[in-house]
């Protein structure tokens, strides 16, 4: 017996944080069927229920998490249980924000010291990630630096530009910085000698040879460099 409806479920990234909606799609709409997944997704871009411009990011996944392609017909995943009911219902995943940021250590004044690069899941934490000023309070705050050393701390772009407290961690990841682990963000750990110098584009690029970053200075936020 054919089936005739399914379930389906939203994931959108970018509201990890709120409950997620649930679906029951009639599989014919207009005396025409929905055949395979892309059909699915089609209608739902056609009826408003996504916005367009997230059609380049969504895919399907399983209630178990494993990624379904879109060819894939219907009649066969409802025949295997999935999405036969809320519980099993497909997940459309709406990537409309990266899922993590990844950054690196950099000890100023330890050279020798292993750089050791980590990701953060910003969809898996509860915790608010608007400005990397949030980022590095959860840094402090789960304990992965000492409480002292907050003082003697900043950020650096994958191209070495210097970031502030108050940056977007979206604008910076949406740039690249960010989104890999070969184009992290750099947080500098150690404060640089005074100077006393007329051109202060001279302090930079000592500072950059001490951290092994680009001798450029860059206005905006930067591609990884090559």
């Amino acid at each position: 017996m054919a089936h005739d409806e399914l379930w389906l479920s939203y994931h959108q990234v970018s509201r990890s944080n709120k409950p997620v909606t649930a679906q029951l799609i009639e599989l014919e709409f207009q005396n025409q069927k929905l055949v395979d997944l892309e059909d699915v997704l089609d209608h739902l871009f056609h009826q408003g229920f996504v916005e367009a411009r997230y059609r380049p990011v969504a895919f399907w996944e399983n209630h178990e998490g494993q990624r379904i392609h879109g060819a894939h017909v219907v009649e066969d995943l409802l025949k295997n249980g999935t999405g036969k009911c809320s519980q099993t219902a497909l997940h459309l995943v709406i990537a409309d924000a990266p899922s993590a940021v990844w950054f690196s250590y950099h000890y100023l004044h330890n050279p020798s010291a292993s750089v050791v690069t980590q990701r953060i899941k910003l969809d898996a934490l509860r915790t608010k990630f608007e400005l990397i000023a949030h980022l590095t309070n959860h840094i402090f705050a789960s304990g992965y630096l000492a409480p002292n050393l907050r003082t003697k701390v900043y950020w650096q772009g994958s191209c070495g530009r210097r970031i502030d407290e108050h940056e977007h961690l979206e604008h910076l990841l949406c740039a690249g910085d960010g989104i890999s682990e070969s184009a992290c963000l750099r947080l500098v750990i150690g404060r640089f000698p005074f100077v006393h110098l007329r051109n202060p584009d001279v302090l930079w690029r000592l500072a950059d040879r001490q951290t092994g970053h680009c001798c450029h200075r860059c206005s905006g936020p930067c591609s990884p460099c090559h």
